[in-house]
This record gives structure tokens, sequence and C-alpha cells, in this order.
């Protein structure tokens, strides 16, 4: 039977390797999709899977749930992860 910390280190675990994964592949749609700022989307891209793996055990959930509608990412952030992404592809396109 798993205990309470089993199940939070599993759930921690799934939700970061998901955050990571969109973040290596979109930054912007992470920022949206998990209601975090710019740079946690680039930190948790730039984690390792032990990293993920300590981060996954600390004993409190890492996700933090919102209200249907609420949309805490500015549109700030998005306009800098535009603005971080056009410049990437320039970088793709050299």
């Amino acid at each position: 039977m798993a205990t309470l910390e089993d199940d939070l280190t599993q759930l921690n675990f799934q939700y970061l390797m998901l955050l990571r994964e969109c973040a290596r592949s979109n930054p912007m749609e992470a920022a949206w999709r998990f209601g975090v700022i710019p740079e946690t989307v680039y930190h948790v891209a730039d984690l390792s899977l032990e990293q993920i793996k300590e981060q996954a055990a600390v004993n409190r959930a890492v996700i933090s749930l919102l209200p249907l509608g609420n949309h805490p990412v500015s549109a700030a952030a998005h306009a800098a992860l535009l603005v971080h992404d056009a410049h990437d592809q320039g970088d793709h396109h050299a």
C-alpha cells in the first residue's frame, strides 16, 4: 500500500516530467498550460532526470491547482517568450 509521501513523489515526478517536456518543445505553451513564470519554464527545461527525481521527493506537492478561468501568466510574460522563441528560431535557420 502506497503512503501519502509515495503518492506525492509519483505525482510530482509525473508533473515535472510533463512540464520539462513541454518546456523543451514550446516554452510559451508550457508557461500558459502550467501557469508558471518564464524563469520557471526555462529552469525546469534544463533539469536532469536526477534533479527531477530529487525535486519530486520533497514530500510536498509541487502542483498548484488553479481555479478555472484564472490565467496568472501575464501578457508581458507571453510577449517575452514570443521574443525569445523568435530569436531561437532565427538561430536555427542560420
